[in-house]
């Protein structure tokens, strides 16, 4: 019941009433469960009242041209005003950086941004789409796919903005093709911290920042807008599931098959040192004659698939939000959400990644952390970029590290084979941005790994974040590079250093003097 009241915001207020009615029944000499019984009444109305209403986030739509800017009319007088500027939004954060949960409560004395989240136009002519730069990529695809496109990278959660991935990193199994979401950027609106919104291109008066944008977190400006490549895409994705013995066959495979020009998806799942799963997929017009679609999400769940070999075929949105309804597998973290009871009992407005985020930044600054109970949980929660040839042995090396299959929570076990732990592997080009230091169009592989552990490796918790830390040393000792979007524990430093440091601080002191907007390394680590 914890669950919808989490959503909906109510459960501080039916916590409160419900120890107040639980006194009342003492009170009167009733049994005090009596008052117990009006948590899970009240959690039964949210989730009621939220079927009625559909998802908390929905798509948006679209908006004329006119109304953006009018818009960024009133953004631009907001944001003249002096003081620094911190920037408002309704969606949900995506980004894990637990020191920061407790300043995300959205306050309306921000730069109120909230309302940039539509698309202006999508073009089939020229493949591109204009939208505004809060519009989440549900919103994205689903106005795409009724013009028979798709973006080019869709990252793997619904609620995700086009303009974090964009300031962030966003990867998923296209990225073997077009690389990281931010090469299919053609331009860009920018609020600037003079209060200026200004176009930026690859060239023109604008084009070192065009060039630095992507993984600058925010520190420059606001994105108000987004051209972004778009490419013709087909009603269905046919899914290959292939099963490599171990780490070897399965970077190999990987490398193989990231080579065939007929697919437009490769991804896959390494479990432990045991092997892992390849998972090939390619457009498809037409569903084959004895084939029939395959339905993920509510039930049955898409992760417990990847560990069995075969062909299937899936609507190209379902296939594109495959792993939202689970987290991945990080629902197995929520007691009871691998029961098909429990899940129906929620209902798919419940079952997505915001849903589950909101619920755990809520346990997180609501009781596990006021009760001390995660005072010696390490959350590993990373994406890293390892390049190809190193990536065999960063599989062996982080297991090493990161002791999950020991001291975690998140487990797979294929037939036949130990219980272990999955590791997300999704091939990227390295690109050319200059605060995301890679080695431009070499095939790397981006590793997903998200558990919370706690054993004698943990002793500290977060604040010590022992295991992150070692994390850190190994990728760059493979020449690798970590995504921005969790906890960080590099120092000042090291991570100038690692990140070209020196070109962000020329382009900040261009741009933003005065220090308006939040600094680099400042919006990574502070709260």
């Amino acid at each position: 019941p914890i669950l919808p009241l989490a959503v909906e915001g109510m459960f501080r207020p039916t916590l409160a009433a419900t120890l107040l009615a639980s006194w009342a029944c003492l009170r009167k000499g009733l049994k005090p469960y009596w008052g117990l019984g009006l948590l899970p009444a009240i959690a039964l109305v949210c989730r009621v009242g939220r079927s009625i209403a559909g998802p908390k986030t929905r798509p948006a739509g679209r908006c004329s041209r006119e109304a953006y800017a009018a818009k960024v009319r009133a953004a631009e007088a907001a944001a003249k005003l002096p003081g620094p500027l911190r920037m408002y939004k309704a969606t949900t954060s995506n980004t894990f950086r637990p020191q920061q949960i407790g300043a995300r409560v959205q306050s309306q004395s921000r730069l109120d941004l909230s309302s940039f989240v539509h698309v202006l136009e999508v073009n089939q002519e020229e493949l591109w789409c204009d939208l505004e730069a809060c519009t989440t990529f549900e919103t994205f695809t689903d106005e795409c796919l009724r013009e028979g496109l798709v973006p080019l990278v869709v990252p793997e959660l619904r609620t995700i903005t086009v303009g974090g991935a964009i300031v962030g990193i966003g990867v998923e199994s296209s990225s073997f093709k077009h690389g990281f979401f931010h090469e299919g950027l053609l331009e860009a609106d920018m609020l600037l911290a003079t209060g200026e919104v200004v176009t930026l291109r690859p060239d023109g008066p604008y084009a070192d920042l065009f060039k630095a944008v992507p993984n600058s977190l925010g520190s420059f400006g606001y994105l108000t807008r987004l051209r972004m490549r778009v490419q013709p895409a087909k009603p269905f994705v046919e899914l290959e599931k292939l099963w490599c013995s171990s780490p070897k066959d399965l970077v190999a495979g990987l490398k193989q098959h990231c080579a065939r020009p007929e697919l437009d998806y490769v991804d896959a799942v390494a479990l432990g040192e045991q092997g892992g799963m390849l998972l090939l997929g390619k457009f498809a017009a037409a569903i084959p004659s004895g084939q029939r679609v395959q339905t993920y999400g509510f039930w049955p769940q898409f992760y417990p698939s990847i560990l069995r070999e075969g062909v299937e075929f899936l609507r190209t949105d379902e296939y594109i939000w495959r792993w939202d309804a689970d987290w991945f597998w990080c629902t197995q973290i929520f007691p009871g959400l691998r029961s098909r009871i429990v899940r129906w009992l929620c209902g798919p407005h419940l079952l997505r990644s915001d849903v589950y985020k909101a619920f755990n930044d809520m346990m997180i600054k609501n009781i596990l952390e006021p009760l001390g109970a995660n005072r010696n949980e390490e959350l590993v929660i990373q994406d890293i970029e390892i390049p190809i040839d190193k990536s065999e042995e960063y599989i062996r090396e982080f297991l090493r590290v990161c002791p999950s299959y020991r001291i975690g929570k998140i487990k797979l076990r294929r037939q036949g084979l130990p219980t272990t732990v999955p590791i997300w592997l999704c091939p990227v080009r390295g690109t050319g941005s200059p605060l995301m230091p890679m080695r431009e169009g070499e095939l790397y592989i981006n590793f997903g790994f998200w558990d919370a552990l706690e054993g004698a490796e943990t002793k500290g918790g977060m604040a010590a974040g022992r295991i992150n830390r070692e994390l850190e040393v190994l990728t760059a000792s493979l020449n690798g590079k970590k995504t921005l979007y969790s906890a960080a524990y590099f120092s000042e430093e090291t991570f100038y250093r690692e990140y070209n440091g020196d070109l962000y601080k020329k382009l900040k002191q261009k741009y933003d003097p005065n220090g308006r907007v939040r600094g680099w390394y400042e919006r990574l680590t502070k709260s």
